[in-house]
């Protein structure tokens, strides 16, 4: 360090300002690029495998659901599944945060910027809690007509219904657990919040246990009991959040005070994460678009899909911990001006992403008709299960590609190509066809599924040249 930025103490000016409250615990005495690890692949592993972890947990918890659900029928199993669409579609706005916030972060913990991680993480939080709660009071009036745009029967939409409510009640404690979990893994740590996802998620299961079939001197309140366990975990998980991050117990220090809104630093925010925003609400409606297809054909075919679904969202595990493994390592390296880096992140994360998905895929495939009976007892709708896993199993390779390049895209700042590929390949390529197969064409429901290889085929082309 020159003289000029030091004192006559020959301490560093920075060192007699009284200390910032900081996300990164040390972050001036660890350095910049402390939380970019050796070996590259090393490195992508340790961010990878704990967000791995902890979303199998969450599936688990979705399977569970469907499975004790499963004993109510098949209208019960496509309420659930019909409902989860929904509120993931609720959620795109969380994806603008959680977005911007990731980007600006790790690219602060690259260059050293500490307030800049500090007042996107404040800003997040309080854009999180105006979020939750303004969606609360939005769609509870209009639940069922939500689910009945899909066109399903009026069993689904009272089974959806009675879900949704449950999952909103628990909806603001869900977004800031989001964006605390975002937020560490930006700055390096995606332990914790493996930790604290296990605690939620095993909370969850066994709320499951007593609410739904009413053990333990509960009542027996089915699908609503569902979702109420859902609500009471995402409560618990952000209490043990708040607790943890007011004693200074997490890698982010606690910023409880100065917390005033910032419209330059939320704008910043929303400037980058918009994108991922729309591209949300994009995928969400092409999905909802796709599922009403299934509605043409039937009850069978719809629930057959939303079993499928769930079953395959094992293979998607590794794509979703790999993109964030990507999109904080390429946000870190170009915060530390190192391109290259950021590139080789980028393709070795996908590297990794293809091998794992693919050979789950495979093993899903191997063991379609016995996952398909775990979920349900239906002959018909069993068959159609192990049809569209075959078709999607064999997709994986090319999901992998969406996961973590779009992944590695944001990371970047470039938020706007991924929603274009997306609606390209989800409009253009998806729903368009299957809506002639099924209208027009009156093809059959395994025709219908299969334009979903077209559709991640192209997505993945237009993804990898764009990030080369």
């Amino acid at each position: 360090m020159s003289d000029k930025h030091k004192n006559k103490t020959g301490r560093s000016v920075d060192e007699d300002k009284p200390e910032l409250a900081s996300p990164l615990l040390d972050l001036r005495e660890r350095g910049p690029n402390a939380l970019a690890p050796a070996p590259q692949s090393l490195g992508i592993w340790e961010l990878a495998w704990p967000t791995i972890v902890a979303s199998a947990l969450q599936t688990m918890v979705r399977w569970a659901d469907f499975m004790m659900v499963g004993d109510l029928g098949v209208e019960a199993v496509a309420g659930v599944g019909a409902a989860g669409q929904i509120y993931w579609m609720i959620q795109t706005l969380v994806m603008a945060l959680s977005t911007g916030l990731v980007a600006i972060l790790a690219r602060a913990i690259g260059g050293g910027n500490r307030q800049e991680a500090d007042q996107a993480l404040r800003q997040s939080i309080i854009m999180g809690i105006v979020f939750g709660l303004v969606s609360w009071f939005v769609v509870l009036p209009i639940l069922e007509p939500m689910i009945g745009i899909m066109g399903v029967t009026d069993g689904v939409i009272a089974y959806g219904s009675d879900y949704l409510f449950w999952l909103l009640v628990g909806n603001v404690p869900f977004v800031l657990g989001f964006i605390f979990a975002a937020a560490l893994r930006a700055a390096g740590d995606a332990r914790m919040p493996l930790y604290i996802g296990i605690l939620a998620n095993l909370l969850n299961l066994f709320l499951n246990w007593v609410l739904i079939y009413g053990n333990l001197g509960a009542p027996a309140l089915g699908v609503a009991g569902a979702g109420m366990a859902s609500a009471i975990a995402m409560f618990v998980q952000l209490a043990v959040y708040w607790i943890m991050w007011s004693r200074g117990l997490l890698l982010l220090k606690p910023l409880l005070k100065g917390f005033r809104f910032d419209w330059g630093m939320s704008r910043r925010i929303l400037h980058i994460g918009y994108p991922a925003s729309i591209e949300g609400m994009v995928f969400q409606i092409g999905i909802l678009s796709f599922m009403a297809l299934m509605s043409v054909y039937g009850t069978a075919e719809f629930t057959a899909y939303q079993i499928g679904v769930q079953i395959l969202s094992i293979s998607f595990l590794p794509g979703n911990g790999f993109s964030i493994a990507a999109s904080t390592l390429v946000g870190q390296h170009l915060g530390a001006d190192d391109p290259d880096a950021a590139m080789r992140s980028g393709w070795r994360s996908l590297a990794m992403s293809m091998l794992f998905m693919g050979a789950l895929g495979a093993a899903l495939i191997a063991m379609a008709p016995m996952l398909a009976g775990w979920f349900i007892d239906d002959a018909e709708v069993i068959a159609l299960t192990v049809d569209f896993i075959w078709i999607l199993g064999i997709a994986q390779p090319l999901m992998a590609i969406e996961f973590v390049i779009a992944g590695a895209l944001r990371g970047a700042g470039d938020t706007r190509f991924p929603l274009f590929a997306i609606f390209t390949g989800l409009f253009v390529f998806r729903v368009f066809p299957a809506m002639l197969i099924a209208l027009y064409w009156e093809g059959s429901i395994q025709l219908v599924w299969s334009v979903l290889l077209l559709d991640y085929l192209i997505k993945g082309i237009m993804l990898a040249e764009r990030f080369r």
